[in-house]
């Protein structure tokens, strides 16, 4: 095995809380709130009205003592689809077709890119849009008709100047993603990226060590948001292995944390849940790698997750 996480013995771990104690805070102390998704008509059968919202939250792991993988519920089967997606990104996908190749089921993505909904984005049907997460991390526009490749540059940077205080990803291109017709600039992507938004490492070169923090702009607390926090540590295992790092702390800030009306019983049942230990995640060996969008799914080995029993969780769309 590749350790780029020094865990700590399973049995010497404690069990860890945080993400609980986030959903107990949003139900306790949420604002309530009419999202995007219960004001357009065509999500009215879906009987939704509100969501409950707060905004600010950090979450913090020492990694030793085990993966972020929450075990309130059983993710495994989701987990390694969310490093499907992650892969995908990491390559430049941004159309259905394309995420297929890297087996991500089409329930991720497809309802959000059908013919209707993408027309409105003036967008061929299947394609997440030029603002997405593929094409920005892998073709941000630049100058003059240039593109910008986010991850290539992470990876040259940190081997030249691992001490930087810049080595940062990002899959916010405001002109796509928020966009503003008044100044001409239309949005062009379906869904907005909403994890990822902002990631830094901080690489401690003489011990080593890389830390990571990474910001979403908005997180799904029951569904998206424990899948994002894994995709993403994933990603910073990845890089440490590729430049001979460990990967020692795992920091998500969140801007703003939402659980759905269609959501508060299934949550109410997982709040009652004790959270049980993290589990370990290696890499799996292999010839070494010269890039980051040379990791597949199947790189990572899951051990030691002993989870809940898995609940299905309705998503709003």
């Amino acid at each position: 095995m590749i350790q780029t996480v020094i865990y700590k013995p399973y049995r010497e771990r404690t069990p860890d809380s945080q993400y609980r104690t986030l959903l107990q805070k949003t139900m306790n102390e949420g604002k309530k709130f009419i999202p995007i998704h219960a004001r357009l008509p065509e999500n009215r059968h879906l009987n939704h009205k509100e969501s409950i919202d707060i905004t600010g939250h950090i979450l913090e792991y020492n990694l030793s003592n085990g993966f972020p993988l929450e075990t309130i519920r059983d993710l495994r089967k989701g987990f390694y689809w969310s490093l499907a997606e992650v892969c995908a990104f990491l390559n430049g996908a941004h159309t259905l077709e394309q995420l297929r190749k890297f087996n991500l089921p089409d329930f991720f993505w497809g309802p959000s890119v059908t013919k209707e909904k993408c027309a409105i984005f003036n967008l061929e049907e299947g394609d997440l849009g030029p603002g997405s997460y593929g094409s920005i991390l892998r073709e941000m526009p630049g100058p003059n008709g240039t593109f910008f490749d986010q991850v290539l540059a992470l990876e040259n940077n940190a081997r030249k100047t691992p001490f930087a205080r810049t080595l940062i990803l990002s899959t916010w291109y405001a002109p796509y993603a928020m966009g503003d017709k008044e100044q001409g600039f239309p949005r062009k992507v379906v869904v907005a990226p909403c994890h990822g938004n902002y990631t830094r490492f901080k690489f401690y070169d003489q011990e080593k060590e890389l830390h990571m923090i990474t910001v979403p702009r908005s997180s799904d607390a029951p569904v998206g948001l424990v899948f994002n926090m894994a995709q993403w540590c994933a990603v910073g295992m990845m890089l440490a292995d590729l430049l001979d790092y460990k990967l020692t702390k795992y920091v998500m800030m969140i801007m703003d944390s939402q659980i759905y009306d269609i959501q508060y019983e299934k949550v109410k049942e997982l709040i009652k849940r004790e959270p049980r230990k993290l589990p370990t995640i290696y890499l799996r060996p292999k010839t070494k790698r010269n890039h980051l969008w040379e990791y597949r799914p199947e790189d990572f080995i899951l051990e030691d997750y002993d989870p809940h029993p898995g609940i299905k969780i309705p998503v709003t769309i």
